[in-house]
Protein backbone atom coordinates (compact mmCIF):
# COMPACT_ATOMS: atom_id res chain seq x y z
CA UNK A 1 0.00 0.00 0.00
CA UNK A 2 1.73 3.50 -1.07
CA UNK A 3 -0.18 5.48 1.47
CA UNK A 4 2.21 8.04 1.25
CA UNK A 5 0.93 8.68 -2.34
CA UNK A 6 -2.60 8.64 -0.90
CA UNK A 7 -4.19 12.27 -0.09
CA UNK A 8 -7.90 13.75 0.63
CA UNK A 9 -11.00 11.27 0.08
CA UNK A 10 -8.36 8.19 -0.88
CA UNK A 11 -6.83 8.70 2.30
CA UNK A 12 -9.34 8.87 4.73
CA UNK A 13 -11.32 5.91 3.04
CA UNK A 14 -8.11 3.92 3.43
CA UNK A 15 -7.88 4.88 7.07
CA UNK A 16 -11.89 3.89 7.73
CA UNK A 17 -11.43 0.94 6.11
CA UNK A 18 -8.60 -0.55 8.11
CA UNK A 19 -10.66 -0.02 11.61
CA UNK A 20 -13.48 -1.26 9.67
CA UNK A 21 -10.99 -4.25 9.11
CA UNK A 22 -10.15 -3.98 13.21
CA UNK A 23 -13.68 -4.10 13.54
CA UNK A 24 -14.82 -7.23 11.76
CA UNK A 25 -12.64 -8.88 14.37
CA UNK A 26 -14.58 -7.20 16.70
CA UNK A 27 -17.89 -8.39 15.58
CA UNK A 28 -16.67 -11.83 14.86
CA UNK A 29 -15.23 -13.28 18.21
CA UNK A 30 -18.35 -11.42 20.03
CA UNK A 31 -20.61 -13.90 17.73
CA UNK A 32 -18.91 -17.07 17.16
CA UNK A 33 -19.41 -18.71 20.76
CA UNK A 34 -23.11 -18.48 19.69
CA UNK A 35 -23.10 -21.16 17.57
CA UNK A 36 -20.41 -23.28 19.23
CA UNK A 37 -22.95 -23.82 22.63
CA UNK A 38 -25.24 -26.39 20.63
CA UNK A 39 -22.86 -27.87 18.65
CA UNK A 40 -22.41 -31.46 19.51
CA UNK A 41 -18.65 -31.43 18.67
CA UNK A 42 -17.73 -28.66 21.30
CA UNK A 43 -20.01 -30.25 23.71
CA UNK A 44 -18.05 -32.92 23.51
CA UNK A 45 -15.20 -31.60 24.47
CA UNK A 46 -16.67 -29.23 26.84
CA UNK A 47 -19.61 -30.92 28.31
CA UNK A 48 -19.31 -28.36 31.27
CA UNK A 49 -21.23 -25.96 29.69
CA UNK A 50 -23.98 -28.12 28.04
CA UNK A 51 -27.27 -26.76 28.75
CA UNK A 52 -29.50 -28.22 26.19
CA UNK A 53 -29.20 -32.20 27.02
CA UNK A 54 -29.38 -31.12 31.14
CA UNK A 55 -31.96 -30.43 33.20
CA UNK A 56 -32.39 -29.48 37.02
CA UNK A 57 -29.76 -28.45 38.94
CA UNK A 58 -27.18 -29.74 36.84
CA UNK A 59 -28.50 -27.49 33.79
CA UNK A 60 -28.68 -24.68 36.21
CA UNK A 61 -24.77 -25.41 37.59
CA UNK A 62 -24.38 -25.67 33.80
CA UNK A 63 -25.65 -22.11 32.83
CA UNK A 64 -23.32 -20.67 35.19
CA UNK A 65 -20.13 -22.22 33.67
CA UNK A 66 -21.65 -20.98 30.06
CA UNK A 67 -22.18 -17.68 31.12
CA UNK A 68 -18.84 -17.63 32.57
CA UNK A 69 -16.95 -18.95 29.32
CA UNK A 70 -19.29 -16.58 27.06
CA UNK A 71 -18.67 -13.65 29.13
CA UNK A 72 -14.86 -14.12 30.15
CA UNK A 73 -14.20 -12.74 26.69
CA UNK A 74 -15.65 -9.24 27.76
CA UNK A 75 -13.62 -8.62 30.79
CA UNK A 76 -10.58 -9.40 28.43
CA UNK A 77 -11.96 -6.70 26.41
CA UNK A 78 -12.69 -4.39 29.28
CA UNK A 79 -9.08 -4.93 30.51
CA UNK A 80 -7.63 -4.36 27.30
CA UNK A 81 -9.72 -1.15 26.32
CA UNK A 82 -8.60 0.19 29.62
CA UNK A 83 -4.90 -0.50 29.36
CA UNK A 84 -5.51 2.29 26.20
CA UNK A 85 -5.82 5.19 28.93
CA UNK A 86 -2.28 4.32 29.73
CA UNK A 87 -0.85 3.67 26.50
CA UNK A 88 -3.12 5.23 24.63
CA UNK A 89 -0.78 9.12 24.67
CA UNK A 90 2.20 7.29 24.98
CA UNK A 91 2.31 5.14 22.17
CA UNK A 92 0.41 7.09 19.82
CA UNK A 93 -3.07 5.55 17.81
CA UNK A 94 -1.38 3.67 15.13
CA UNK A 95 0.84 1.94 17.80
CA UNK A 96 -1.41 1.03 20.45
CA UNK A 97 -3.59 0.02 17.55
CA UNK A 98 -0.38 -1.96 15.77
CA UNK A 99 0.30 -3.95 19.56
CA UNK A 100 -3.74 -4.93 20.32
CA UNK A 101 -3.86 -7.03 17.30
CA UNK A 102 -0.72 -8.72 17.63
CA UNK A 103 -2.21 -9.43 21.45
CA UNK A 104 -5.50 -10.72 19.38
CA UNK A 105 -3.65 -12.96 17.41
CA UNK A 106 -1.64 -14.82 20.00
CA UNK A 107 -5.21 -14.74 21.88
CA UNK A 108 -6.98 -16.25 18.12
CA UNK A 109 -4.24 -19.17 18.43
CA UNK A 110 -4.69 -20.57 22.12
CA UNK A 111 -8.82 -20.07 21.56
CA UNK A 112 -8.65 -22.03 18.46
CA UNK A 113 -6.76 -25.27 19.67
CA UNK A 114 -7.75 -25.63 23.41
CA UNK A 115 -8.70 -29.32 24.77
CA UNK A 116 -9.63 -28.09 28.83
CA UNK A 117 -12.08 -25.58 29.13
CA UNK A 118 -9.53 -23.82 31.03
CA UNK A 119 -7.40 -23.12 27.63
CA UNK A 120 -10.50 -21.86 25.95
CA UNK A 121 -10.91 -19.17 28.75
CA UNK A 122 -7.58 -18.64 28.48
CA UNK A 123 -7.66 -17.61 24.72
CA UNK A 124 -11.14 -15.65 24.56
CA UNK A 125 -9.48 -13.64 27.60
CA UNK A 126 -6.64 -12.51 25.39
CA UNK A 127 -8.07 -12.15 22.59
CA UNK A 128 -10.50 -9.87 23.92
CA UNK A 129 -7.47 -7.64 25.63
CA UNK A 130 -6.54 -7.45 21.52
CA UNK A 131 -10.35 -6.74 20.52
CA UNK A 132 -10.66 -4.55 23.57
CA UNK A 133 -7.97 -2.15 22.44
CA UNK A 134 -9.43 -1.20 19.01
CA UNK A 135 -12.42 -0.80 20.31
CA UNK A 136 -11.13 2.01 22.12
CA UNK A 137 -8.21 3.23 20.11
CA UNK A 138 -9.80 2.80 16.56
CA UNK A 139 -12.94 5.02 16.56
CA UNK A 140 -10.78 8.12 18.27
CA UNK A 141 -8.03 7.58 15.19
CA UNK A 142 -10.67 8.00 13.04
CA UNK A 143 -12.23 10.42 14.32
CA UNK A 144 -9.43 12.38 14.25
CA UNK A 145 -8.53 11.55 11.12
CA UNK A 146 -11.58 12.35 9.42
CA UNK A 147 -13.10 15.92 8.47
CA UNK A 148 -16.03 16.93 10.37
CA UNK A 149 -18.81 16.43 7.53
CA UNK A 150 -17.67 12.52 6.76
CA UNK A 151 -16.82 11.74 10.23
CA UNK A 152 -19.90 9.96 11.30
CA UNK A 153 -19.30 7.94 7.93
CA UNK A 154 -16.21 6.77 8.56
CA UNK A 155 -16.58 5.88 11.70
CA UNK A 156 -19.97 3.82 11.36
CA UNK A 157 -18.27 2.11 8.62
CA UNK A 158 -16.18 0.18 11.43
CA UNK A 159 -19.77 -1.12 12.91
CA UNK A 160 -21.34 -2.12 9.75
CA UNK A 161 -17.94 -4.27 8.99
CA UNK A 162 -18.78 -5.33 12.71
CA UNK A 163 -22.21 -6.43 12.09
CA UNK A 164 -20.55 -8.13 9.18
CA UNK A 165 -18.47 -9.78 10.95
CA UNK A 166 -21.47 -11.27 12.98
CA UNK A 167 -22.82 -12.03 10.21
CA UNK A 168 -20.08 -14.42 8.78
CA UNK A 169 -19.49 -15.73 12.15
CA UNK A 170 -23.32 -16.94 12.02
CA UNK A 171 -22.85 -18.25 8.71
CA UNK A 172 -19.70 -20.08 8.59
CA UNK A 173 -20.72 -22.21 11.62
CA UNK A 174 -23.97 -22.99 9.77
CA UNK A 175 -22.42 -24.51 7.19
CA UNK A 176 -19.85 -26.34 9.61
CA UNK A 177 -22.97 -27.06 11.54
CA UNK A 178 -22.69 -30.46 9.28
CA UNK A 179 -19.54 -31.42 9.14
CA UNK A 180 -20.53 -33.40 12.34
CA UNK A 181 -18.52 -34.92 15.07
CA UNK A 182 -15.07 -33.20 13.99
CA UNK A 183 -13.86 -31.06 15.75
CA UNK A 184 -12.79 -28.30 12.67
CA UNK A 185 -16.81 -27.40 12.93
CA UNK A 186 -15.66 -24.95 16.14
CA UNK A 187 -11.95 -24.75 15.52
CA UNK A 188 -11.92 -23.38 12.01
CA UNK A 189 -14.95 -20.65 12.84
CA UNK A 190 -12.29 -19.49 15.96
CA UNK A 191 -8.88 -19.75 13.94
CA UNK A 192 -10.77 -17.99 11.07
CA UNK A 193 -10.56 -14.43 12.69
CA UNK A 194 -7.49 -14.25 12.62
CA UNK A 195 -7.21 -13.61 8.92
CA UNK A 196 -8.42 -10.03 10.13
CA UNK A 197 -6.31 -9.33 12.59
CA UNK A 198 -3.13 -9.72 10.26
CA UNK A 199 -4.73 -7.36 7.88
CA UNK A 200 -5.06 -4.77 10.46
CA UNK A 201 -1.50 -5.52 11.95
CA UNK A 202 -0.03 -5.51 8.60
CA UNK A 203 -1.44 -2.30 7.12
CA UNK A 204 -1.77 -0.05 10.02
CA UNK A 205 1.43 1.30 10.31
CA UNK A 206 1.66 2.09 6.70
CA UNK A 207 -0.99 4.92 7.51
CA UNK A 208 -0.20 8.64 9.02
CA UNK A 209 -0.62 9.39 12.62
CA UNK A 210 -3.50 10.95 13.88
CA UNK A 211 -2.50 14.90 13.14
CA UNK A 212 -4.56 15.42 16.78
CA UNK A 213 -2.54 13.17 18.29
CA UNK A 214 1.21 14.63 16.98
CA UNK A 215 -0.05 18.21 18.02
CA UNK A 216 -0.80 17.13 21.68
CA UNK A 217 2.99 15.72 21.32
CA UNK A 218 4.27 18.91 20.28
CA UNK A 219 4.78 17.88 16.62
CA UNK A 220 3.09 20.03 15.19
CA UNK A 221 4.93 20.59 11.34
CA UNK A 222 3.87 16.81 11.57
CA UNK A 223 0.58 17.07 12.73
CA UNK A 224 0.46 19.87 9.85
CA UNK A 225 1.62 17.70 7.50
CA UNK A 226 -0.87 15.24 7.98
CA UNK A 227 -3.67 17.67 8.33
CA UNK A 228 -3.26 18.91 4.64
CA UNK A 229 -2.81 14.97 3.24
CA UNK A 230 -6.65 14.64 4.72
CA UNK A 231 -7.40 17.98 3.38
CA UNK A 232 -6.08 17.48 0.12
CA UNK A 233 -3.99 21.07 0.49
CA UNK A 234 -0.59 22.55 0.70
CA UNK A 235 0.61 22.78 4.69
CA UNK A 236 0.98 26.07 4.25
CA UNK A 237 -2.60 26.89 2.84
CA UNK A 238 -5.07 29.16 4.96
CA UNK A 239 -7.35 27.12 5.64
CA UNK A 240 -4.44 24.26 7.21
CA UNK A 241 -3.17 27.19 9.44
CA UNK A 242 -6.77 27.87 10.50
CA UNK A 243 -7.64 24.41 11.49
CA UNK A 244 -4.30 23.90 13.02
CA UNK A 245 -4.51 27.02 14.65
CA UNK A 246 -7.91 25.46 16.10
CA UNK A 247 -6.17 22.87 17.53
CA UNK A 248 -3.57 24.90 19.19
CA UNK A 249 -6.04 26.86 20.96
CA UNK A 250 -8.21 23.85 21.98
CA UNK A 251 -5.05 22.69 23.83
CA UNK A 252 -4.25 25.92 25.23
CA UNK A 253 -7.03 26.51 26.72
CA UNK A 254 -7.58 22.94 28.24
CA UNK A 255 -3.91 23.08 29.49
CA UNK A 256 -4.84 26.08 31.52
CA UNK A 257 -7.78 25.20 33.05
CA UNK A 258 -8.52 26.59 36.53
CA UNK A 259 -8.25 23.19 38.29
CA UNK A 260 -4.79 21.79 39.27
CA UNK A 261 -5.42 18.63 38.24
CA UNK A 262 -7.00 19.45 35.02
CA UNK A 263 -5.15 16.49 33.07
CA UNK A 264 -7.52 14.42 35.23
CA UNK A 265 -10.73 12.77 33.07
CA UNK A 266 -12.55 13.62 36.59
CA UNK A 267 -11.41 17.38 36.93
CA UNK A 268 -14.01 20.01 37.38
CA UNK A 269 -12.72 22.35 34.99
CA UNK A 270 -13.81 25.49 33.00
CA UNK A 271 -13.71 22.65 29.34
CA UNK A 272 -15.94 20.13 31.96
CA UNK A 273 -13.69 17.18 32.03
CA UNK A 274 -16.07 15.43 34.36
CA UNK A 275 -19.42 16.62 32.86
CA UNK A 276 -17.94 15.22 29.71
CA UNK A 277 -16.17 11.79 30.88
CA UNK A 278 -19.74 11.10 33.07
CA UNK A 279 -21.63 11.42 29.58
CA UNK A 280 -18.87 9.55 27.65
CA UNK A 281 -19.39 6.60 29.74
CA UNK A 282 -22.70 6.92 30.57
CA UNK A 283 -23.97 6.64 26.79
CA UNK A 284 -21.88 3.61 26.52
CA UNK A 285 -23.32 1.78 29.90
CA UNK A 286 -26.84 2.70 28.76
CA UNK A 287 -26.46 1.15 25.20
CA UNK A 288 -25.43 -1.93 26.44
CA UNK A 289 -27.92 -2.04 28.87
CA UNK A 290 -30.83 -2.24 26.59
CA UNK A 291 -30.07 -6.29 26.28
CA UNK A 292 -29.66 -6.57 22.71
CA UNK A 293 -26.61 -8.56 23.05
CA UNK A 294 -29.00 -11.57 24.60
CA UNK A 295 -29.48 -12.04 20.95
CA UNK A 296 -25.99 -11.99 20.20
CA UNK A 297 -25.13 -14.56 22.69
CA UNK A 298 -28.28 -16.80 22.87
CA UNK A 299 -30.24 -16.62 20.54
CA UNK A 300 -29.19 -20.39 19.01
CA UNK A 301 -30.31 -21.33 22.98
CA UNK A 302 -33.36 -19.66 23.32
CA UNK A 303 -34.62 -20.79 19.73
CA UNK A 304 -33.79 -24.39 20.26
CA UNK A 305 -34.55 -24.64 23.94
CA UNK A 306 -37.09 -22.32 24.51
CA UNK A 307 -39.13 -21.79 21.29
CA UNK A 308 -38.69 -25.47 20.33
CA UNK A 309 -36.95 -24.94 16.69
CA UNK A 310 -34.33 -27.44 15.73
CA UNK A 311 -30.93 -26.93 15.42
CA UNK A 312 -31.14 -26.35 11.88
CA UNK A 313 -33.81 -24.08 12.07
CA UNK A 314 -32.17 -21.89 14.71
CA UNK A 315 -29.02 -21.63 12.85
CA UNK A 316 -31.37 -20.33 10.02
CA UNK A 317 -33.27 -17.91 12.02
CA UNK A 318 -30.11 -16.92 13.79
CA UNK A 319 -28.24 -15.86 10.38
CA UNK A 320 -31.66 -14.08 9.14
CA UNK A 321 -31.17 -11.89 11.79
CA UNK A 322 -27.37 -10.83 11.58
CA UNK A 323 -28.46 -9.93 8.02
CA UNK A 324 -30.99 -8.05 8.69
CA UNK A 325 -28.79 -6.27 11.54
CA UNK A 326 -26.04 -6.01 9.13
CA UNK A 327 -28.91 -3.89 6.48
CA UNK A 328 -29.81 -2.03 9.87
CA UNK A 329 -26.28 -1.25 10.05
CA UNK A 330 -25.74 -0.03 6.29
CA UNK A 331 -28.80 2.47 7.20
CA UNK A 332 -27.21 4.16 9.76
CA UNK A 333 -24.16 4.46 7.79
CA UNK A 334 -26.16 6.66 5.76
CA UNK A 335 -28.11 8.36 7.96
CA UNK A 336 -25.45 9.47 10.99
CA UNK A 337 -24.37 12.59 8.94
CA UNK A 338 -27.48 13.34 7.74
CA UNK A 339 -29.89 13.31 10.57
CA UNK A 340 -27.15 13.18 13.53
CA UNK A 341 -26.29 11.46 16.94
CA UNK A 342 -28.85 12.81 19.12
CA UNK A 343 -31.95 11.64 17.26
CA UNK A 344 -30.58 8.23 16.32
CA UNK A 345 -29.79 8.01 20.06
CA UNK A 346 -33.56 8.66 21.13
CA UNK A 347 -34.88 6.34 18.33
CA UNK A 348 -32.79 3.28 18.96
CA UNK A 349 -33.63 3.46 23.17
CA UNK A 350 -37.50 3.86 21.88
CA UNK A 351 -37.13 0.78 19.54
CA UNK A 352 -35.49 -1.28 22.11
CA UNK A 353 -37.83 -0.06 25.05
CA UNK A 354 -41.25 -1.58 22.77
CA UNK A 355 -39.39 -5.11 21.56
CA UNK A 356 -37.81 -5.62 25.13
CA UNK A 357 -41.54 -5.08 26.33
CA UNK A 358 -43.24 -7.09 23.22
CA UNK A 359 -40.95 -9.97 24.02
CA UNK A 360 -41.49 -9.74 27.75
CA UNK A 361 -45.13 -10.29 26.65
CA UNK A 362 -45.06 -13.00 24.15
CA UNK A 363 -42.63 -15.29 26.26
CA UNK A 364 -44.87 -15.49 28.79
CA UNK A 365 -46.30 -18.34 27.32
CA UNK A 366 -44.31 -20.31 25.24
CA UNK A 367 -46.76 -23.15 24.99
CA UNK A 368 -48.60 -21.35 22.65
CA UNK A 369 -46.65 -21.37 19.73
CA UNK A 370 -48.35 -18.62 18.39
CA UNK A 371 -46.78 -16.08 20.54
CA UNK A 372 -43.97 -17.98 20.52
CA UNK A 373 -43.41 -17.64 16.45
CA UNK A 374 -44.57 -13.72 16.88
CA UNK A 375 -41.75 -13.08 19.41
CA UNK A 376 -39.84 -13.28 16.13
CA UNK A 377 -40.61 -10.23 14.95
CA UNK A 378 -39.55 -8.20 17.83
CA UNK A 379 -36.25 -10.23 17.76
CA UNK A 380 -36.07 -8.52 14.26
CA UNK A 381 -37.11 -4.97 15.71
CA UNK A 382 -34.33 -5.42 18.10
CA UNK A 383 -31.48 -5.98 15.40
CA UNK A 384 -33.25 -3.20 13.08
CA UNK A 385 -33.08 -0.54 16.16
CA UNK A 386 -29.88 -1.08 18.00
CA UNK A 387 -27.66 -0.41 15.25
CA UNK A 388 -29.18 2.36 14.12
CA UNK A 389 -28.04 3.90 17.17
CA UNK A 390 -26.50 2.54 19.88
CA UNK A 391 -23.90 -0.40 18.23
CA UNK A 392 -20.88 1.87 17.29
CA UNK A 393 -22.15 5.41 17.60
CA UNK A 394 -21.62 5.15 21.54
CA UNK A 395 -17.80 4.86 21.11
CA UNK A 396 -17.62 7.46 18.46
CA UNK A 397 -19.59 9.98 20.77
CA UNK A 398 -16.84 9.55 23.24
CA UNK A 399 -14.25 10.09 21.14
CA UNK A 400 -16.31 13.30 19.14
CA UNK A 401 -16.78 15.04 23.19
CA UNK A 402 -13.83 14.26 24.60
CA UNK A 403 -11.28 16.87 25.05
CA UNK A 404 -8.07 16.33 23.07
CA UNK A 405 -6.03 16.27 26.42
CA UNK A 406 -7.61 13.01 28.17
CA UNK A 407 -9.37 12.06 24.98
CA UNK A 408 -7.65 8.71 24.74
CA UNK A 409 -8.68 8.22 28.75
CA UNK A 410 -12.05 8.63 28.32
CA UNK A 411 -12.70 6.41 25.38
CA UNK A 412 -10.53 3.70 27.37
CA UNK A 413 -12.61 4.21 30.17
CA UNK A 414 -16.14 4.40 28.00
CA UNK A 415 -14.92 1.23 26.00
CA UNK A 416 -14.05 -0.41 29.13
CA UNK A 417 -17.33 0.51 30.44
CA UNK A 418 -19.03 -0.62 27.39
CA UNK A 419 -17.30 -4.32 27.47
CA UNK A 420 -17.73 -4.99 31.44
CA UNK A 421 -21.73 -3.66 30.98
CA UNK A 422 -21.19 -6.52 27.96
CA UNK A 423 -19.98 -9.15 30.58
CA UNK A 424 -22.56 -8.64 33.08
CA UNK A 425 -25.22 -9.08 30.33
CA UNK A 426 -23.22 -12.27 28.98
CA UNK A 427 -22.86 -13.71 32.38
CA UNK A 428 -26.63 -12.73 34.47
CA UNK A 429 -28.28 -14.00 30.98
CA UNK A 430 -28.85 -17.95 31.05
CA UNK A 431 -29.29 -17.57 35.05
CA UNK A 432 -31.56 -14.85 34.18
CA UNK A 433 -33.50 -17.02 32.10
CA UNK A 434 -33.29 -19.85 34.26
CA UNK A 435 -34.96 -18.23 37.38
CA UNK A 436 -37.19 -14.93 36.47
CA UNK A 437 -38.18 -16.41 32.62
CA UNK A 438 -39.75 -14.21 30.67
CA UNK A 439 -39.80 -11.30 33.58
CA UNK A 440 -36.17 -11.00 32.39
CA UNK A 441 -36.96 -9.00 29.35
CA UNK A 442 -38.42 -5.95 31.54
CA UNK A 443 -35.73 -5.43 33.05
CA UNK A 444 -33.83 -3.92 30.07
CA UNK A 445 -37.21 -2.62 28.76
CA UNK A 446 -37.07 0.21 31.98
CA UNK A 447 -33.33 0.49 31.14
CA UNK A 448 -34.34 1.42 27.54
CA UNK A 449 -36.95 3.60 28.59
CA UNK A 450 -34.26 5.39 31.53
CA UNK A 451 -31.71 5.75 28.23
CA UNK A 452 -34.14 7.46 26.00
CA UNK A 453 -34.76 10.37 28.60
CA UNK A 454 -30.82 10.49 28.92
CA UNK A 455 -30.33 11.01 25.58
CA UNK A 456 -32.91 13.76 25.14
CA UNK A 457 -31.85 15.77 28.19
CA UNK A 458 -28.22 15.40 28.25
CA UNK A 459 -26.64 14.37 25.09
CA UNK A 460 -25.78 17.61 22.78
CA UNK A 461 -25.80 17.14 19.13
CA UNK A 462 -22.34 16.93 17.38
CA UNK A 463 -23.21 16.54 13.71
CA UNK A 464 -21.17 18.53 10.71
CA UNK A 465 -18.29 20.11 14.43
CA UNK A 466 -15.26 19.42 14.34
CA UNK A 467 -13.82 18.14 17.54
CA UNK A 468 -12.30 21.36 18.83
CA UNK A 469 -16.24 23.10 18.01
CA UNK A 470 -17.68 20.49 20.36
CA UNK A 471 -15.13 21.73 23.12
CA UNK A 472 -16.41 25.17 22.26
CA UNK A 473 -20.07 23.44 23.07
CA UNK A 474 -18.93 22.43 26.69
CA UNK A 475 -17.18 25.51 27.64
CA UNK A 476 -20.11 27.85 26.87
CA UNK A 477 -21.78 25.30 28.87
CA UNK A 478 -23.17 26.07 32.45
CA UNK A 479 -24.48 23.01 33.40
CA UNK A 480 -24.90 19.13 32.35
CA UNK A 481 -28.95 20.35 31.37
CA UNK A 482 -27.34 23.43 29.24
CA UNK A 483 -25.46 22.01 26.89
CA UNK A 484 -27.98 20.41 24.14
CA UNK A 485 -29.49 24.01 23.85
CA UNK A 486 -25.76 25.05 23.62
CA UNK A 487 -25.32 22.96 20.60
CA UNK A 488 -28.43 24.19 19.28
CA UNK A 489 -27.69 27.60 19.12
CA UNK A 490 -24.02 27.62 18.68
CA UNK A 491 -22.84 28.52 14.86
CA UNK A 492 -20.82 26.06 12.59
CA UNK A 493 -17.16 26.79 12.54
CA UNK A 494 -16.96 24.55 9.29
CA UNK A 495 -18.86 26.90 7.40
CA UNK A 496 -16.26 29.66 8.31
CA UNK A 497 -13.45 27.37 7.03
CA UNK A 498 -15.22 26.42 3.85
CA UNK A 499 -15.90 30.25 3.36
CA UNK A 500 -12.12 30.79 3.55
CA UNK A 501 -11.50 27.34 1.33
CA UNK A 502 -13.72 28.98 -1.28
CA UNK A 503 -11.88 32.30 -0.67
CA UNK A 504 -8.56 30.32 -1.33
CA UNK A 505 -9.17 29.00 -4.67
CA UNK A 506 -10.78 31.74 -5.67
CA UNK A 507 -7.26 33.94 -4.92
CA UNK A 508 -5.73 31.26 -6.98
CA UNK A 509 -7.98 30.78 -9.92
CA UNK A 510 -7.36 34.56 -10.27
CA UNK A 511 -3.75 34.00 -10.09
CA UNK A 512 -3.44 31.47 -12.61
CA UNK A 513 -5.75 33.63 -15.06
CA UNK A 514 -3.20 36.82 -14.37
CA UNK A 515 0.00 34.30 -15.11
Amino acid sequence: MASGKLRGKSLSRVIGLIGAVGFVLQGYDQAVSNGLLTLGSFIAVFPQIDTVHTTGSEKSHNSTIQGTTVAIYEVGCALGAGSCAFLGDRLGRRKTIFLAGCIALIGVVIQSSPFALGQLIAGRVITGLGVGGFTATIPMYVSESSLANSRGRMVLLEGWFAIGGIVLATWLEFGLYYVGDNSVSWRFPIAFQGLFALIVVGCIMLLPESPRWLARAGRLEEAAEVLARIEDMSADSEHVLQEMDIIRQSLVLDQNAESSGSSSPFALTKNRHLHRTILAVGVNILAQMTGVNIITFYSDTIFEGDLGYSGTMSRIITGCLQIWQFLAAGLAVLLIDRVGRRPLFIAAAIGMTVAQACLAGLSSDLGNKSAAGASLLFYFMALFCFPIGLFLVPFMYAAEIAPLRTRAQVTAMSAAANWLFNFVLAEVSPVGFATISWRYYIVYACISAFACVFFYIFCPETKGRTLEEIDDIFVQSKSAFDTVRIARQMPFQTEILAHIEETEKGIQEKQVEHA
